[in-house]
């Protein structure tokens, strides 16, 4: 595809890489996280397992579109998991709030998918560079509950290093689409290039937290370092955003 034309669309046709890819028994799970992840109906949408709720304006970069959670990186610039966009672009995200539909919402004027990773038919088979920028038809209003979240840079965290992810969804009682987060550290081994990792004990992300951000905080400041993309038996797996931080700013 041409990587410098709206073919980078939901539909476009595009190659796949294996460089940096992840172990077989992951692939398996993470593609099972994606059908569920893209099933608006499915009863087990997402929670993240053994998290908090998070207080209205504690994260203010958080975004929610359909069957899966976001992060604004600027007025008009959301990041996501392709998983989340790869059959069906989202027509809306929604801002400012901890609890799925009672923020602000705004339409969504375009979809880029990473190129590499697949669409359509192929969605469900997990790729590297789970991976989307949506575009917004107008400005997002920041407020205190609305702020953009700025890309980590530089060197990649070490293993050990504390970390959160967050995301909407559900509890063990069923779909609530509440705001949660999970306090965990990175890992790093079996992960490759393309992902960072952690532990999923004793929390985790789960199905349709996908899309959220994963992020590492340096002084007072939040960076956004990953995507929640998918989980294996033992392992939660965040897109890295530092390798592919190159095909986000091409939208930002």
């Amino acid at each position: 595809s041409n990587s410098n034309s709206n073919s980078e669309s939901v539909r476009s046709s595009i190659s796949v890489s294996h460089t940096g890819s992840i172990k077989p028994e992951m692939k398996f799970l993470i593609a099972l996280a994606c059908l569920l992840a893209v099933a608006a109906a499915n009863p087990l949408d997402s929670y993240i397992l053994n998290g908090q709720n998070a207080a209205l304006g504690q994260f203010p970069w958080m975004a929610k579109i359909s069957g899966c959670s976001a992060s604004v990186l600027n007025k008009r610039t959301i990041l996501t998991a392709a998983h989340c966009v790869c059959n069906r672009a989202p027509s809306s995200v929604e801002v400012g709030t901890v609890r799925a539909g009672r923020g602000t919402s705004y339409r969504v004027s375009n979809t880029y998918i990473y190129p590499g990773y697949p669409t359509g038919s192929g969605c469900a088979v997990v790729r590297d560079y789970d991976l989307a920028v949506l575009k917004t038809s107008s400005d997002i209003a920041f407020n205190s509950n609305v702020q953009p979240i700025a890309l980590f840079s530089g060197s990649e965290p070490s293993a050990g290093s504390a970390i959160i992810s967050m995301g909407y969804g559900g509890d063990h009682n069923g779909i609530s689409n509440v705001l949660n987060y999970a306090e965990t550290t990175l890992t790093r081994s079996g992960c490759g290039s393309a992902y960072f990792c952690s532990s999923r004990q004793p929390n985790s992300i789960y199905f349709g937290d996908s899309g959220g951000p994963m992020v590492y905080r340096s002084g007072s400041t939040y960076y956004q370092l990953g995507v929640n993309s998918g989980i294996s038996s033992t392992t939660s797996l965040y897109a890295n955003v530092v390798r592919y931080a190159s095909f986000i700013n091409r939208y930002t």
